[in-house]
């Protein structure tokens, strides 16, 4: 028979207190100015994590400038006395923290650090507001002169606006929390003059006119990492499509090359998904698509791809192979941007999985097959093994005060290499059979390294740690490859 509890009397309490005493709260101390990434030290930031971000654009007339504005919202992971975000470059307007004015300085490697008027309590939630001005040069009369910093960040080719934001790029745009583990559903307000069209991540979900100012609402819903984000305005022309498994496709093209343009996505960018997703299972997202741009380059902006528009017209889009790049891009909607990298020395497990389906694309489409691809990595793999490191373990000093750090050969070549041997070592169905159980189970997280090892190991039955460890860690010359005793490093 179960006995009610007896209230405890006021006596009773008070000598209960004087036994234990108030209950302990942990004092108010700094956020860190990092998430501890060895390659980054100073990437994202410590004491909350993102559960929001609102980030809203405001261009002037010919483009060359705009206020910037983040509402983060946010969730203290210890009690704060102050806190750090991103930001290198754009001048500060107005810090509030839940509304009301806040303290702030920034310093020159990048943080933004800020003050409220009270402690923040472990647990909390609360919204950070950052208002800042920045020009947006054009890289057409001020051409970079060799300098990583000029490519990152928010910049002009001509009459077009785009951001390339990978991978710590967006400080160099608004106030944010730059780290790839830092994800976050994602809504961005584009404000324009004239008939400037405008385009982001996510869906368009309002538009609204102002005299001659024209406000674009778009809203992903998904989780997306800050180096991610794209934001385009200029003269294109969206069209969309039905894509794969009622995918909304949607095509940001300049319009002047659009005939010319359109006929090259239509055929493979569906193709691409289509393809990858036998492979991997369905496409991560519902919208898909392409922000065609004049400047050239390619970048997986997630469920938006930054594509060059130069390179989808008729005359080169076959001669230079270029659908393989789309098919690279497609790939990382499944690899870095559903499952994004938990630390940059992770980054192999993004570019080294699109590097890896490029060449299986291409080996499905004529070209040199996997094993050709896979027989001159390997044969070349001591020069990027010296010049950057392990796969896995890149060494942040080889790539000095670049912002393209930690994107070189070894994450790409080195990351498709190891996936290659894994292949071999386990077999084909056993090797898809990882992949998808990768995607599948991170699906719009986060994802690293060990995780990944575990993740193989156990869909395959064996021990792999000390085989992956063995391509992911290896200083000076890869294992032997699996199946293939006569490659040889050149």
């Amino acid at each position: 028979m179960k006995r009610k509890p007896q209230a405890l009397g006021a006596a009773a309490i008070v000598a209960a207190l004087l036994l234990t005493g108030p209950p302990a709260f942990a004092s108010p101390a700094p956020g860190a100015p990092g998430v501890g990434d060895a390659l980054w030290p100073t990437a994202g930031n410590g004491g909350y994590r993102v559960e929001r971000q609102r980030l809203s654009f405001d261009f002037a007339d010919g483009l060359e400038s705009y206020t910037a504005t983040s509402q983060l919202n946010l969730r203290a992971t210890q009690s704060l006395s102050r806190f750090d975000l991103d930001l290198l470059g754009p001048q500060v307007r107005e810090v509030k923290v839940d509304g009301k004015p806040a303290t702030w300085q920034s310093t020159s490697d990048g943080e933004l650090v800020i003050t409220p008027r009270r402690p923040i309590r472990d647990g909390a939630r609360f919204t950070v507001t950052v208002t800042v001005f920045n020009t947006a040069p054009d890289l057409e009369k001020n051409p970079p002169a060799g300098s990583d910093d000029l490519l990152n960040g928010m910049w002009r080719a001509g009459n077009h606006v785009q951001l390339h934001a990978q991978p710590v790029g967006l400080r160099r745009v608004l106030a944010v929390d730059d780290h790839p583990s830092a994800k976050a559903p994602t809504t961005v307000s584009i404000t324009t003059t004239g008939s400037a069209n405008s385009v982001a991540n996510g869906r368009l979900v309002s538009t609204s006119v102002s005299g001659a100012r024209t406000t674009r609402v778009f809203d992903e819903p998904r989780p997306l990492a800050t180096q991610l984000l794209q934001v385009g305005v200029g003269p294109f022309t969206v069209v969309h499509r039905r894509g794969p498994d009622g995918i909304d496709l949607r095509y940001a093209v300049p319009t002047d090359m659009a005939d010319a343009v359109l006929p090259q996505l239509d055929k493979t960018f569906p193709a691409a998904i289509e393809f990858l997703s036998r492979r991997l299972g369905r496409f991560p997202g519902s919208v898909a698509g392409v922000y065609a741009t004049p400047s050239g380059g390619a970048l997986e902006t997630q469920g938006l791809t930054w594509l060059s528009a130069g390179e989808l017209t008729p005359e080169t889009f076959v001669n230079n192979g270029f659908d393989g790049v789309v098919a690279h891009e497609i790939a990382h909607e499944w690899f870095g941007d559903s499952v994004a990298v938990a630390r940059w020395s992770d980054l192999w497990l993004s570019e080294g999985h699109a590097r890896f389906y490029e060449w299986m694309w291409n080996d499905a489409h004529g070209r040199n097959t996997i094993e050709q691809n896979a027989r001159h990595a390997y044969e070349v793999h001591r020069k990027w093994l010296g010049a950057n490191g392990p796969v896995a373990a890149p060494d942040a000093a080889s790539f000095g005060g670049s912002d393209s750090k930690p994107f070189a050969e070894g994450v790409y070549a080195g990351g498709a290499l190891t996936l290659y041997a894994l292949r071999q070592q386990v077999g084909d169905t056993t090797f898809e059979r990882i992949e998808r159980a990768w995607v599948s189970e991170n699906h719009d997280g986060v994802g690293g390294t060990e995780q990944f090892i575990a993740t193989a190991s156990r869909i395959a039955g064996q021990d792999l740690v000390p085989f992956l460890r063995s391509w992911l860690y290896a200083k000076g010359t890869l294992p032997p490859m699996p199946g293939h005793p006569d490659w040889h490093a050149a």
